[in-house]
């Protein structure tokens, strides 16, 4: 428990760093493409918060498939771009050159970019997520059958099968499901007849 108390203080330690160095660097880069001082520092708030929106629905709860792969697209381009924007910045500021034409065009596209994709990213979140049923493993019927009858746990099942153990035990309940209790079994073995437990 301390030990994962101390990562977090670490993880903490290295976010809020990272943060101040990467907000300072894309503000400055800001400024040298024609941003006024009063507006600079929205576009390292711009492309970091449209990264941790991104990432928060990738590596979050439960989303439709759509969504999740634009988020981690969202995240992944964004965490790109702040990299990649920081290396321009600074070595721009340490050459002593002003960005070329196309270097503004883009950094002015940015926010206008990163609106229209966490829109698209909302759009997709509030959709419902579809109930799709899990797929059915792709299992040896006859072999299954014959380990639950021998009276196999979900280990061994999961073992021989090369299925989970959740997927095991699924195949163990359905199994008992269609096969009839014994003292039913064994009358229709024996040809008595099966007195019904409802009282006319």
């Amino acid at each position: 428990m301390r030990a994962r108390a101390v990562l977090y203080g670490l993880l903490l330690v290295v976010a809020t760093a990272a943060a101040v160095l990467s907000f300072a660097a894309l503000r400055d880069l800001a400024l040298l493409c024609g941003f006024t001082p009063e507006l600079a520092w929205l576009l390292p708030v711009v492309v970091d918060a449209g990264a941790a929106a991104g990432s928060l629905v990738w590596l979050g709860g439960a989303v439709s498939t759509s969504a999740r792969r634009f988020a981690r697209s969202l995240a992944l381009a964004l965490l790109g771009l702040s990299v990649a924007a920081n290396a321009l910045g600074h070595g721009l500021a340490a050459y002593r050159q002003g960005p070329a034409w196309w270097v503004v065009v883009i950094v002015s596209a940015v926010a206008p970019a990163v609106l229209g994709a966490v829109v698209h990213l909302a759009v997709l979140v509030g959709r419902p997520v579809p109930d799709v049923a899990p797929a059915e493993p792709d299992v040896d019927d006859d072999r299954a059958a014959e380990l639950i009858a021998a009276g196999a746990g979900r280990r061994r099942i999961s073992r021989e099968l090369g299925v989970s153990e959740y997927e095991a035990r699924r195949l163990i309940d359905r199994a008992r499901a269609t096969t009839p209790p014994p003292e039913l079994a064994q009358a229709a073995t024996n040809g008595a007849p099966i007195r019904s437990e409802i009282q006319p």
